[in-house]
């Protein structure tokens, strides 16, 4: 189900300019070129893509005969490749309709790359030279647009734009958007929307990097710019969700200016989502930490011994640990042993933790596939999980599965897979069987075959029945609706039909028993299914590596603290959102004393006695485990300034007065730290197999392009800073050193003469393929371990029928899901507006048929709300957002519901109305901040930065 290695390709032999290459007969004569290393022009042309043709920069004469004497003029995207064929590349034919082709693209071509955001990564400008196209030809005037607002994400400048229609291709046929499309007529077509507005896509970002020319631009760095070549960069993973897309994180003057997609072609490919590419926010807002509480130190950061002192007075005290799924693997396990396993908490429900624990079974039967093998699946069943919302990167790959149904229909008609228009014209309306069981319509609802809304129980009893009907036809399932015994009967047969099926489900319904079928399904079906199931955080699975019989859940912390005088909790880098605002105040007012290890202001920090200002993930380096069990690392970007440390070294200092005792000499360098914590804790997983390669020769996070190490702080001083010393990774802080060893692991991408993203090709085994030095796949859970997990809590395997009172679930969305990223000002704009949706009949019941909004009282809470009414929507079932859910849950058992009442509907709009206004308010404040910052960076934050990883 993934895709072939160089060494599995079948190969017949072109000559180019008389050299024998060795090409795939499935690839574009295009695709062969690039795959042997060679330079051809192009652009309309994207190996996710296919080819159309609309360009015409790739042309090659095609030769009659080895003779290379007579041939014609064909364009490379559009020719198949044939077995002794002779290609002309450098002949005086072809260069010369290649210069002529980019000469005619550049007639309207506007001169301003000085102001142009694709500056330094102009695949245009790296098209042009390479045609030799120097020289302007044309004096007259040029045509102009009028640019649009596509909202606070994407900038505008058609002015630009040479009509290769990547754009829309990516928007509307590869990602399935509909408010994007090509406008016009004669010479002047213009690509974007009807009328201005934000982009409703959640991967609109990809604009910005899959448009050649700059007509589509990152906002939000162009507003804090800085030229591509100065930018300090870092490999990284997104920390957005569970599924752990590779990004490059750029930096310039300490502050994160950009995130970009980085290659691996079995977790994201070429495309990231809205969140993953804009969520970076939190790094530089205001909420930032940069200062201790409760600790005192003479210099700029504290010592062991500072710390030692500082908290003396604790040491008689009972401390608790919480960790967190959004801190890195080190630090969960660091915390561990701090305090010992009988005072750990993994910062989670008992339901959470039991949804980790199936999960984990579940992956070490071999069933979590990637996201090459969810592209392949010829049917999907999606249970209770909106994944557009919780793991967009899915979702983009779900939309790309229903086209196998209409890719075989194209095989049979023998027209290649790189012919993309005629591919979609064979395949007509042809797709794949894409089932879903959701509580509320989602925006995979337009490829889907069939679909059944029903609430969290219902969804498992669906499940339930489909492993019956499986296991046994005339199995009875009557106690089902007759609704949702159409829909089993309908996914059974279509499921007995396909070669690679795949059952997509999540944890965001917190519903244990959809999991505890999923897991039966595996079981009774031993490798039947593929499995994708998303939690819900970035290293979720990691933190589930170190649950064990003797984890303490939240609800079992609490009870401790109200149970046990002078019990204290040490909590990393947890905000405790996953409990409602009672359990938040027992738990905080309860403890006899709070260090908080965290890096953005929390309620655990208004309430805690010591604060420890600890790194975020651009400023450090760690481990993280995504949905499958893969494990990977990410790599500081930038320096934090002291006292900012990570959050291991910090535990680190806290062992020798509160801990065990057990990190004391773990030493402070990060590998060594880790080689100590894996002998600790059997699960902590061995690095050295993905990370011993890379420390073979230090790369450089600067571009051999930048300016210079003396033009950084010129503007302070003209002596040279010294460079940062970094131990920890297999990266320089300057520009100096050699390229990746690993590419997977490349800070950026550059190649001698592609300066663009296009370069990834120079680094693959063949364009689109495996990256040429991929590393090492870790996976935290050994699926050669035969020890069963213990599951801490009996699971009761029959499952009931819900009854008919109304259940509310919290509504998902890609900009709202995650405490951190709502602090990111362009997500507080295009968050949802709070609202309530319901069915027609549900609302009736409610007397909101007629009401434009609604007054939900939880908890003695009162929120207001709009009201949607949506038939696409599960029976006696309310999705609800509130503004405050990012911050915590809500016990929904005695929900109002009721009309609300003019003067709040009154109120609402007007605190909409002073909301959007401070936002911009502040976005525009920290802006001006940040770059009064670029004039005062400390040299000490150039020239130190972190001692200690």
């Amino acid at each position: 189900m993934s895709k072939v290695t160089i060494d599995e390709r079948n190969t017949i032999n072109i000559y180019v300019d008389g050299v024998k290459l060795q090409v795939d007969p499935e690839d574009n004569l295009l695709a062969g070129v690039l795959s042997n290393k060679l330079n051809l022009p192009y652009f309309c042309w994207h190996p996710s893509m296919g080819s159309i043709g609309a360009c015409r920069q790739c042309a090659v004469t095609i030769f009659d005969d080895e003779s290379q004497t007579r041939g014609r003029i064909a364009m490379a995207c559009m020719t198949p490749v044939t077995d002794g064929m002779y290609i002309g590349l450098g002949d005086e034919y072809s260069t010369v309709f290649r210069e002529q082709v980019i000469s005619a693209m550049m007639t309207n071509h506007p001169h301003d790359c000085p102001v142009c955001a694709e500056g330094g990564e102009c695949h245009l400008q790296d098209m042009t030279v390479m045609t030799g196209h120097s020289v302007r030809d044309y004096k007259g005037d040029k045509r102009t647009f009028e640019n649009q607002d596509l909202g606070p994400y994407i900038g505008h400048e058609m002015n630009r734009c040479i009509t290769c229609y990547r754009c829309v291709r990516y928007y509307k046929d590869y990602a399935g958007g509909t408010d994007f499309g090509v406008f016009g007529s004669r010479n002047k077509v213009c690509f974007g929307r009807q009328q201005d507005g934000v982009l409703e896509s959640e991967f609109s970002g990809n604009l910005v990097e899959v448009c050649p020319t700059g007509v589509f631009t990152d906002k939000p760095f162009s507003a804090h710019y800085a030229r591509k070549w100065d930018l300090q960069s870092a490999p990284s993973i997104c920390q957005g969700c569970s599924v752990g897309c590779n990004i490059s994180i750029g930096e310039r003057y300490g502050s994160v200016r950009r995130i970009v997609n980085r290659y691996n072609d079995s977790i994201n490919g070429y495309f990231l989502c809205d969140r993953g590419r804009f969520g970076f926010g939190y790094i530089n807002s205001d909420d930032r930490l940069t200062a201790c509480k409760g600790i005192k130190f003479s210099g700029e950061s504290p010592s062991v011994k500072d710390i030692h002192i500082s908290l003396a007075k604790y040491k008689a005290e009972k401390f608790i640990a919480i960790g967190s799924s959004r801190a890195s693997l080190e630090t969960n396990t660091a915390l561990k042993q701090l305090l010992g396993a009988d005072n750990f908490c993994a910062g989670l429900t008992q339901t959470q933790m039991l949804m980790l624990q199936l999960h984990q079974k579940l992956i070490k039967q071999h069933h979590c596939v990637d996201i090459d093998a969810i592209e392949q699946a010829d049917f999907v069943l999606i249970l209770g999980e909106d994944v557009t919302q919780t793991a967009p990167r899915i979702a983009l790959a779900l939309r790309q599965s229903v086209r196998n149904a209409g890719l075989a229909i194209a095989d049979r008609l023998r027209i290649p897979r790189w012919q993309d228009e005629a591919v979609r014209t064979a395949a007509g309306k042809t797709l794949s069987p894409l089932f879903i069981a959701q509580v509320s319509q989602s925006k995979l609802d337009d490829v889907a075959q069939e679909i059944n809304y029903s609430n969290a129980d219902d969804i498992a009893l669906i499940t339930q029945a489909i492993n019956a009907k499986l296991t046994a036809p005339d199995a009875d399932i009557n106690y089902l609706e007759p609704q949702q015994k159409h829909f089993v009967a309908s996914a059974t047969k279509a499921l007995q039909q396909a070669q690679n099926p795949l059952i997509v489900s999540g944890h965001s319904l917190a519903n244990v028993q959809i999991l505890q079928q999923c897991l039966a399904l595996a079981e009774n079906h031993q490798g039947k299914f593929g499995f994708a199931i998303m939690p819900s955080s970035v290293n979720s699975l990691g933190l589930a590596s170190l649950i064990d019989q003797q984890t303490l859940s939240l609800e079992q912390v609490i009870t401790q603290l109200q149970g046990e005088q002078e019990t204290s909790l040490i909590i990393a880098e947890n905000e405790l959102s996953n409990l409602t605002n009672e359990g938040q105040q027992q738990l905080l007012s309860s403890a006899a004393t709070i260090i908080a290890l965290e890096h953005s202001q929390s309620v655990v920090c208004a309430h805690a006695d010591v604060i420890l200002p600890v790194a975020c993930f651009a400023e450090s380096q760690g481990l993280v485990v995504n949905y499958t069990g893969s494990v990977q690392c990410f790599y500081s970007a930038l320096n934090a300034k002291l006292p900012i440390l990570p959050s291991w070294r910090y535990i680190q200092m806290l062992d020798g007065i509160l801990g065990q005792g057990k990190l004391a000499d773990c030493g402070d360098n990060l590998n060594d730290f880790r080689t100590s914590l894996s002998q600790l804790e059997s699960h902590f997983p061995d690095t050295f197999k993905f990370l011993a390669e890379q420390f073979l020769l230090k790369t450089a996070r600067q571009t051999h392009r930048s300016s210079g190490r003396t033009a950084m702080t010129a503007n302070q001083s003209v002596h040279e800073a010294k460079t940062t010393l970094d131990d920890n990774s297999p990266f320089n802080f300057s520009m100096e050193g050699g390229r990746a060893n690993n590419s997977s692991a490349m800070p950026f991408t550059w190649a001698p003469g592609w300066n663009s993203n296009q370069s990834i090709s120079k680094y693959q085994e063949f364009v689109g393929g495996k990256l040429s030095k991929s590393p090492a796949i870790v996976q935290i859970f050994d699926p050669n371990n035969e020890q069963d997990l213990s599951i801490q809590a009996a699971i009761n395997s029959e499952v009931k029928s819900s009854d008919d009172e109304l259940k509310v679930y919290p509504a998902k969305h890609i900009f709202a899901n995650d405490y951190l990223g709502i602090k990111t000002s362009e997500f507080k704009l295009t968050k949802p507006i709070p609202f309530i949706e319901l069915t027609p009949n549900d609302a009736d019941k409610y007397k909101l048929v007629q009401s434009s909004h609604a007054c939900i009282v939880i908890a003695g809470e009162e929120f207001t709300v709009q009201v949607k009414i949506n038939a696409a929507h599960a029976k006696y079932c309310a999705t609800l957002f509130l503004n405050e859910q990012v911050l915590r849950q809500f016990d929904y058992s005695s929900i109002i519901i009721k009309p609300a009442i003019s003067e709040k509907i009154h109120a609402f709009d007007k605190q909409l109305h002073e909301q959007i206004e401070q936002i911009n308010q502040a976005k525009q404040q920290q802006l001006r901040r940040l770059k009064q910052q670029d004039q005062f960076i400390p040299i000490r934050l150039m020239a130190g930065g972190l001692d200690d990883g």
